[in-house]
């Protein structure tokens, strides 16, 4: 070997050591920054909130499920009420205000309605105690009740449904098959979910395990607050389970409070969702929403002002309408007397036609 490709070839022994060593101290030092915990904090689930931007964030969440847990079950009840045939019947709600007024689903104490049967609470310190109804809503499937006591009880913080996002961390809380105070995690799968039980529907979507007696418990985001009133589960799926909104709860509270009962407006007309097919059907062009006429009544405000079968309701007083569960809901909270503007499609032609609204008669229990 010559002294020149001597010399070459100890240069390249040496560039070769030097490289193996750099990489060698950057290997251990991204495995010892990923062992490290961040310092201040615990080793809980952390959420990072992803920013839309390519911006880096430092908005990060600790998900803590047993503070949400141990602060939920403050506020959360075990409710127990009698049957038509006298057995009992297991469900869950929560404290809205400190006086001893409870939410629960309307479905859990109906029996109890129609039999003037007792309705039991049972708070998570054992506490219990009798109570009455103050008010129901069958139409949201939403009641409220009322324990007559001295106790100032814990209350829960009611959050903003609307702002809820697809994809957050929730937490419910109930009492699946008189399991009393079972917490599951799951996420909001959908929002807007109708046409599953109710004709206002408008139902938060999540995989949090909700089983039967989690009716009329709390959804609760990561600040505890409640988002949503666990109400049904298909029970042929898995990780299908429906809560109502906690702003509709909101909507209808203060009536529920001080009159019972809720008011509403309607136009008497039946609506169904627009699906691809009826939209080919009925000549809708692509990117056109509304709600589809499926039956007038005669004599009634719809018939009124001119609303046919297979007429398409797009929007009403200017704001779109996207599903049968929005547009009653929207009907619903105008006043009765108000005339609506009524924009529809008929035959691929646009006209806008006006309606007055009634109010809606409660439905009575039959006892």
């Amino acid at each position: 070997m010559t002294v020149s490709k001597a010399f070459n070839y100890f240069c390249f022994l040496v560039l070769f050591f030097i490289v193996n060593a750099l990489f060698s101290v950057n290997s251990h030092a991204q495995q010892r920054d990923m062992a490290q915990p961040a310092k201040g904090k615990s080793p809980d689930l952390v959420v990072a909130q992803q920013p839309s931007t390519t911006q880096p964030s430092n908005n990060v969440i600790v998900l803590n499920v047993a503070d949400i847990a141990d602060q939920a079950n403050k506020f959360v009840v075990n409710i127990q009420s009698t049957t038509e045939d006298g057995g009992t019947s297991y469900g869950s709600g929560f404290f809205v205000e400190e006086n001893g007024l409870i939410v629960t689903n309307y479905h859990v104490i109906r029996e109890a309605i129609k039999t003037s049967g007792a309705i039991t609470i049972i708070t998570t310190d054992g506490g219990s105690y009798s109570a009455s109804v103050k008010g129901y809503d069958d139409s949201t499937d939403l009641a409220l009740l009322e324990i007559k006591d001295k106790t100032l009880f814990t209350y829960a913080k009611l959050g903003d449904s609307d702002g809820v996002k697809v994809g957050e961390w929730v937490v419910a809380v109930g009492s699946p098959f008189g399991l009393d105070h079972t917490v599951t995690l799951g996420i909001i799968s959908a929002k807007g979910r109708s046409g599953l039980d109710g004709e206002y529907d408008d139902y938060l979507q999540t995989d949090a395990a909700i089983n039967f007696g989690n009716s009329g418990g709390p959804l609760v985001n990561v600040k505890g607050e409640v988002i949503g009133i666990n109400t049904l589960v298909l029970a042929k799926g898995q990780g299908l389970g429906f809560a109502i909104p906690v702003n509709i709860l909101k909507e209808i509270l203060p009536q529920l409070r001080d009159i019972g009962r809720v008011k509403r407006s309607y136009l008497a007309v039946e609506t169904t969702d627009i699906s691809i097919t009826t939209a080919k059907s009925l000549g809708i062009p692509q990117g056109i929403r509304g709600i589809r006429v499926a039956k007038v009544e005669r004599d009634t405000p719809a018939a009124k002002a001119g609303l046919r079968r297979d007429d398409v309701i797009t929007a009403v007083n200017g704001s779109p309408i996207n599903s049968t569960g929005q547009f009653n809901r929207l009907i619903s909270r105008i006043p009765p007397g108000t005339k609506v503007e009524l924009k529809i499609r008929r035959e691929e032609r646009e006209f806008v036609v006006t309606a007055e609204l009634i109010e809606k008669k409660p439905s009575v229990e039959k006892k």
